[in-house]
């Protein structure tokens, strides 16, 4: 079954978010957080993808204040769509790019993803910033 809702139906904050919400539920101050905007441009976006049908908003029992948000079937399967268009753009460049060269970026890439699972190097820069501020 395809979604009406095509990859250039949806943003790239919108991808972003689906991207998020497909590791689990999230309440709106988290993904305003991790957005860099405001709790009012989030209910904006969710509103959005909730009319869209995309994600599920559900008030909490015991605050009604905190919604958690969390994607629908139909907003994987458009995630999964937007991915796909994505990764098969992605290949059409990187398929113009000598054998060589794309194997010494995949190399380099990969060694990047690996140092962004090591959290004792991020912690350790805020560690060493705050023995020496002035560096």
């Amino acid at each position: 079954m395809h979604s009406r809702y095509t990859a250039d139906e949806v943003t790239d904050t919108q991808f972003v978010v689906l991207r998020a919400l497909r590791k689990g539920p999230c309440n709106t101050s988290f993904l305003a957080h991790m957005l860099g905007v405001t709790l009012s441009a989030v209910t904006a976006l969710i509103n959005r993808l909730y009319k869209m049908g995309l994600v599920n908003r559900e008030r909490q029992e015991k605050d009604r204040r905190q919604v958690w948000i969390s994607i629908t079937s139909k907003g994987l399967e458009v995630l999964k769509d937007v991915e796909d268009r994505r990764n098969l753009l992605l290949a059409v460049y990187l398929s113009h790019i000598p054998e060589g060269k794309r194997n010494q970026l995949l190399n380099l890439l990969q060694e990047t993803l690996d140092l962004f699972e090591r959290e004792e190097i991020l912690l350790g820069d805020v560690l060493d910033d705050k023995q020496n501020p002035d560096s």
